[in-house]
């Protein structure tokens, strides 16, 4: 049995331990590291490693009060801007959802603005659907569109602005 899983997770902000192991080379800013003690037992601490300062992977954190004697393994926490999907540990959801959000972000940061409307005819009503005209029926037509199309991404706006932007997404969807 390993002990302070818990902890270590909650301090280092992840669901679970990670999975893959680390490679002995790369290098790493955080990772989950099984230390072993005296006593024979075994617990979870955080470790770091730069190849060009460390010779050896550094604990920074443990959270057992018993003395340790070395490390069995180390399992490398990704980096969250990490844009390699594939290699990354997670389901294919969980990529797919990876994906969209890694192409936002590229979007945003290179200010790439796609105006899909430039040949669709924006209608007169604000909240672009004529059978539309209060924020509590845009809410109730997202969350119908959302289940619909199986779209579990992403939370409802809050804001009149946001119902009005999301609103615009589907129009335009609908009109490809």
């Amino acid at each position: 049995m390993i002990y302070n899983e818990r902890e270590i997770c909650q301090y280092l902000g992840i669901p679970s331990i990670p999975k893959k192991k680390w490679d002995g080379k790369q290098s790493f800013s955080q990772g989950c590291a099984i230390i072993k003690h005296d006593n024979d037992e075994q617990s979870y601490a955080v470790a770091t490693f730069d190849n060009e300062i460390d010779d050896a992977p550094r604990i920074v954190k443990v959270f057992s009060l018993e003395q340790f004697s070395g490390i069995s393994d180390i399992y490398i926490v990704p980096t969250y801007m990490d844009t390699n999907v594939d290699g990354m540990d997670l389901d294919e959801e969980s990529k797919e959802n990876a994906k969209f959000i890694i192409e936002e972000a590229r979007e945003i940061e290179l200010g790439e603005d796609k105006n899909d409307f430039a040949d669709t005819d924006v209608p007169d009503n604000e909240y672009y659907f004529d059978n539309i005209h209060n924020d509590e029926q845009a809410k109730a037509f997202i969350r119908a569109y959302n289940k619909k199309n199986r779209i579990k991404r992403g939370a409802m706006p809050k804001t009149h602005e946001g119902l009005i932007v999301k609103l615009s997404v589907i129009y335009n969807e609908m009109n490809k």
